[in-house]
């Protein structure tokens, strides 16, 4: 696998244009710029420059996972974009059409985890706690407990409760078969991550105007500690991350040995 650490330029000066802040704010468009790094050859020998409109046909399908990692309040003037892959991305082709959303060149290394059972090891995870319910209210707050496909809400908790325990209690159930257990986690931020993409032509209005889906996701940033019980599984939950809504920067374990 590779590791790639992309340093965004967000821009210090409200009064100058600042086009990399403008992309970290739409979380759909951060992993459709991502997706460019994995051209298919095709794709580079006819648009060498990367001048075409976006069209995910140029891609290859390559899963990929990422996090947006910036400073507790989210109002730094730099933000790191870790881009974990599966084959190496060419980040100049990605990026070669937005030179300004990037402060430096992009740093890429691979990453061969290999860790043994019992190890101690420092994580940090940006996770998108949700339940599934069959049993949700309608527009109109009645319950509906008709036989629709189960819907993905962002968890909650009761008022003697908190965020941590809340999240803690979740994510702890959400690793139980993943290759390691928690020995200490710190939820560190709780916050919603949102994005929009535009609707298909079918879906725009009587006035012909391009009309947006708006999305919003529960984001909670735990770091701590967890210990290695089934090496195996442990590669699998750091190849494959955890949760859902992985395209939208959730999901990546990061770890570090102690």
């Amino acid at each position: 696998m590779y590791l790639s650490y992309l340093l965004v330029d967000t821009g210090g000066n409200p009064d100058r244009p600042r086009p990399g802040r403008r992309w970290i704010g739409n979380a759909y468009n951060i992993h459709r710029r991502l997706s460019m790094a994995f051209p298919r050859y095709e794709t580079l020998l006819s648009d060498p420059d990367c001048l075409k409109p976006f069209d995910p046909a140029m891609l290859d399908n390559r899963p990929f996972l990422f996090r947006l990692d910036n400073n507790v309040s989210g109002d730094g003037q730099r933000a790191v974009i870790i881009v974990q892959s599966t084959i190496k991305p060419n980040w100049e082709w990605c990026f070669h059409n937005a030179p300004d959303f990037l402060a430096a060149p992009p740093q890429v290394k691979t990453y061969e985890p290999d860790y043994r059972a019992g190890e101690k090891l420092r994580f940090r995870i940006k996770l998108n706690p949700t339940v599934k319910t069959r049993n949700y209210k309608n527009d109109d707050q009645t319950l509906d407990n008709s036989n629709k496909p189960s819907k993905r809400l962002a968890l909650t908790w009761d008022t003697d409760s908190d965020p941590e325990t809340a999240v803690n209690a979740w994510f702890s159930r959400k690793v139980d078969a993943s290759g390691f257990v928690l020995v200490q986690s710190k939820l560190i931020l709780l916050s919603w991550v949102y994005g929009s993409k535009m609707k298909a032509a079918n879906e725009q209005n009587q006035e012909g105007k391009v009309l947006h889906h708006g999305m919003k996701f529960r984001s909670a940033l735990l770091e701590g500690y967890l210990k290695v019980t089934d090496p195996a599984l442990f590669q699998k939950s750091l190849s494959d991350g955890i949760g859902s809504a992985k395209s939208m920067g959730f999901g990546l374990l990061s770890v570090m040995r102690i």
